[in-house]
């Protein structure tokens, strides 16, 4: 139930414990931003609490999630395969589907992840999502709700930095920065300077993990 879910939160909150909520809906949506306004309020100030998934809200509670401070925990690889859906279910709401850049806008701070098994896990297929908001296939043609398209530099700090910020490791990882974990990729081509849409086609040449080579082809 509403409350009791809003009590658990609540209750985290004032023992320090941020909270993470899966929620798609505009209506859910709406329900978590109020809870955390609430346990932010009454609870600690600076936990760094999360929705995950994020999938649709109204235009109002884009606004409010990037002035509350809370992390909107996101999946780009879910608007490949939502497209049609969103159409068909959610018709003019839709504007509002996987509103990366409206969220940036605002201030929010935006994670992204897999949801694997659900979609793939692969962070390079996650970065096309995000850029060109449209399959590998090149459909929808226009991309969709371009407005909502990132930058490259976004969708990479969306994978890297912001997981190290929400897990409050930023000061370790997320970054490549002398002192910090030595984790990265060494990819066969630039995906910064190469046409978007061919970003999804690049592979890892390199894994290094804590500053030793762990993969190589």
């Amino acid at each position: 139930a509403e409350d009791e879910l809003k009590e658990l939160v609540l209750k985290a909150a004032q023992g320090g414990i941020s909270s993470a909520i899966h929620a798609i809906g505009d209506r859910a949506n709406n329900m978590v931003l109020n809870m955390y306004e609430t346990a932010l309020k009454d609870g600690d100030p600076i936990l760094r609490h999360r929705i995950e998934h994020v999938q649709l809200l109204t235009e109002h509670d884009v606004a409010r999630l990037g002035s509350s401070n809370i992390i909107a925990s996101v999946q780009p690889t879910h608007v490949l395969g939502d497209i049609d859906l969103v159409h068909k279910y959610w018709g003019q709401r839709g504007r509002y589907a996987y509103p990366f850049k409206s969220l940036l806008k605002t201030g929010a701070v935006l994670v992204f992840g897999s949801d694997c098994p659900v979609e793939s896990m692969d962070p390079i297929l996650g970065i096309h999502a995000a850029v060109n908001r449209q399959r590998p296939s090149g459909y929808p043609e226009e991309g969709f709700y371009p407005e909502e398209r990132l930058t490259v530099a976004e969708a990479v700090r969306a994978y890297t930095f912001g997981p190290a910020y929400a897990s409050y490791q930023e000061d370790t990882c997320g970054t490549l920065e002398c002192g910090r974990l030595g984790d990265l990729v060494v990819l066969e081509q630039d995906i910064f300077t190469i046409p978007p849409q061919e970003i999804h086609t690049v592979k890892v040449r390199v894994t290094v993990v804590g500053g030793k080579v762990v993969y190589q082809s």
